[in-house]
């Protein structure tokens, strides 16, 4: 009897399956067979319901199912085709590097013809005469032309391996579809007490399915408004087609474990101060919160930030290929605060961001983002987990009217043999273009270190410290320097760059880094 697939639930590395059918039954024991379920669904998570009836015993029997008739007699088998195509592959190659060979070979000759030629010219420029310059001449072209026909025929020859492999990768299809495939039943056995409609459901989980977040940005960027949709990649290989059925994404982990960790010894040791202090430079990544949390780059699993999310989606057909469905979930429209970002040490483009706060009740999944504009589809980026009411930045690539330019100096003083200070001063210039013919306002970000230990003291110069009027004034006539900054206690300094039509500006930074005479790594 038919009871199809009515209701699936993907998680990460499985799917929950539940088939549901109705059969008119009359009193007493029956046995209902229902035929190509997923042949590798998991046995032990096997349930069956039945309203109006008593379940008795469920199973799975699996089988070899063949597509044609079993009794049919096979012309050919697979495995022999298939050693046989990788014979032709083998004889295909071959050819390729004869006709490789000969076209070199052909090539040379031509090449020493051209040559004898030429010598034969110089020669008789000069009075000097070479015998037989026919007979040599006619030798090379006899080789070349032999080397031309050993080309067109390994080049024939391995067309028709081609045609060969092509019908030979058509009966192999034809032979693997006589040969069958593996495939599954159930057996439910039930015992109806009276006679009527009985409705069965039946539950069990199999591998082989899968599903990641996707999502979809698209900014309309005169308005200001996102409009952002959330789908669920998913694909599966089970068996058994999903034809129209109600999908549910769900998040929870059955099958984590449940147990504390084991607590280990922390072990507190002293040690003598070493007469010289060592440090080290290092790269910070920062988390602002409210800007979503730190993520994996990659995305083995789902960050759902520990809440074990389901979501639900209307009811769709997935195929068992093992290719991607991307099933919408949800999505909102909301306002965006677009700005020009430029962060000069990291990249020599004017990026477009735009700032949105996710208005939803659920939060969104961390994943990879298709990013849409006006000129269409521009790129692709990831956001980590990102809760409801919360904002978040998403990046639409480089704005190509702006350009940035950046130069770093660095001067050493270091300490004297009476102690003191080293000294290092950077000073930092970026120059920033407009080659378009309408006004931008950009926001400019650098950095300075930031001290950990007494040793080393940060000091960051007065905003015109550093003039590019004092070290090149020719450029300084024609690029105005901005001045007024921000600097936050994570030593990110930003200016808000205003740039007219085709117009430059400038901004400067200077910062001394002073450590101490006996620290070392600086």
């Amino acid at each position: 009897m038919s009871a199809p697939v009515s209701r699936v639930t993907v998680l990460e590395d499985r799917a929950a399956v539940t088939r549901a059918g109705t059969f008119e039954l009359a009193a007493g024991q029956h046995r209902i067979t229902i035929e190509r379920v997923s042949p590798v669904l998991v046995d032990k998570t096997l349930i069956a319901i039945a309203t109006g009836a008593r379940v008795l015993d469920v199973r799975c029997e699996r089988y070899l199912a063949p597509w044609n008739d079993p009794a049919a007699e096979s012309t050919e088998l697979a495995s022999e085709l298939r050693r046989e195509r990788t014979a032709l592959l083998a004889r295909r190659e071959l050819e390729s590097a004869r006709s490789s060979a000969a076209t070199a070979e052909a090539n040379a000759l031509s090449e020493l013809a051209s040559a004898a030629l030429a010598d034969l010219a110089t020669g008789a420029t000069r009075g000097r005469q070479v015998s037989t310059p026919a007979v040599r001449l006619a030798e090379l072209d006899t080789l070349e032309a032999a080397a031309r026909a050993r080309r067109v025929e390994a080049e024939l020859a391995s067309a028709e391996l081609a045609r060969q492999i092509s019908r030979l990768d058509q009966r192999i299809a034809r032979a693997e579809a006589e040969a069958g495939e593996e495939a599954a039943r159930l057996h439910v056995d039930i015992l109806v007490e009276t006679a009527g409609a009985i409705a069965l459901a039946i539950d069990y989980v199999t591998p082989g399915a899968a599903w990641r977040p996707y999502h979809r940005a698209v900014l309309d960027r005169p308005a200001g408004r996102v409009q952002w949709q959330t789908t669920a990649c998913v694909w599966q290989a089970t068996g058994e087609d999903w034809v129209d059925a109600a999908l549910t994404f769900s998040l929870e982990r059955p099958s984590l474990g449940v147990e504390p960790p084991d607590l280990v010894d922390d072990e507190l040791r002293t040690r003598r101060r070493p007469d010289q202090v060592t440090v080290e430079v290092r790269e910070q990544e920062h988390h602002t919160a409210g800007l979503g949390s730190a993520g994996a780059p990659e995305v083995p699993g789902i960050d759902d930030g520990g809440l074990g999310l389901v979501l639900s989606a209307a009811a769709a057909t997935v195929r068992a290929d093992g290719t991607p469905h991307r099933i919408p979930v949800g999505g909102f429209a909301a306002a965006a605060q677009v700005s020009l970002v430029a962060i000069p040490l990291r990249s020599s483009w004017v990026h477009v961001r735009a700032r949105i706060v996710n208005p939803g009740p659920l939060p969104l999944l961390a994943g990879p983002v298709d990013l849409v504009m006006a000129s269409g589809y521009v790129g692709r980026t990831e956001i980590d987990f990102v809760g409801p009411n919360e904002k978040f930045y998403v990046g639409f690539g480089p704005e190509s009217e702006l350009r940035v330019h950046r130069t770093e100096t660095k001067d050493r003083d270091d300490a004297g043999l009476l102690g003191g200070w080293n000294t290092t001063t950077t000073r930092v210039a970026v120059r920033v273009s407009n080659l378009g013919a309408s006004p931008r306002t950009i926001t400019v970000t650098e950095r300075i270190p930031i001290s950990e230990v007494e040793q080393v003291n940060v000091q960051l110069g007065a905003p015109d410290a550093y003039l590019l009027s004092t070290e090149h004034p020719e450029e300084a006539r024609e690029t105005t320097q901005i001045t007024a900054r921000t600097l936050d206690d994570r030593g990110m300094v930003s200016w808000s760059v205003e740039l007219p039509p085709h117009g430059r500006r400038a901004v400067t930074l200077e910062y001394k880094v002073k450590s101490q005479k006996h620290v070392a790594g600086v």
